[in-house]
């Protein structure tokens, strides 16, 4: 079986280079514009390279905003939130987040979050959910480990995944 893993869109969040409203964190931050243009393409992508309904299939999403509203704007109308599929924070620094980035060294929080998705994940196939927890998902599953693939996925980036 295989699932769909989506990173959310461009969020407030996420908004390291100071622009838009700053909201470094912030669990209730919504999508920035860009965010919001990137999660509506998702839909024909959805529709025509995976051959999944969005209006017809249901997905499952972290309790933030920014990946209930990237699964909205893709068009996924039945949503079920986990808080298995949260970003995953468990004492994170802003140096262990750089080290994903640049060296590709994925934190024990994010593993043991990943891990244990993995031995109870949700009963839809498609998930909207965060880097750091898709990063450690593909570690445990032995895949996106090339270093031609990035290491967390790019905003609204789609993965398929073996489960």
């Amino acid at each position: 079986m295989s699932i769909y893993i989506v990173r959310h869109g461009l969020s407030e969040a996420n908004n390291r280079n100071n622009f838009g409203t700053p909201a470094f964190g912030n669990k209730s931050a919504p999508l920035m514009l860009e965010g919001r243009m990137a999660a509506a393409r998702l839909n024909p992508l959805f529709k025509h390279t995976y051959n999944i309904d969005p209006a017809t299939t249901p997905a499952a999403t972290s309790e933030l905003v920014r990946t209930q509203e990237t699964a909205r704007r893709a068009g996924f109308t039945a949503l079920n939130s986990y808080a298995a599929l949260n970003e995953v924070e468990r004492g994170l620094t802003l140096d262990d987040k750089r080290a994903v980035r640049e060296r590709g060294v994925i934190p024990r929080e994010a593993l043991d979050a990943a891990k244990e998705l993995l031995d109870n994940p949700p009963t839809e196939n498609i998930w909207f959910t965060h880097g750091l927890l898709i990063a450690g998902l593909c570690k445990h599953l032995g895949i996106y480990q090339d270093p031609k693939y990035r290491i967390i996925p790019h905003f609204c980036e789609i993965r398929q995944l073996p489960l």
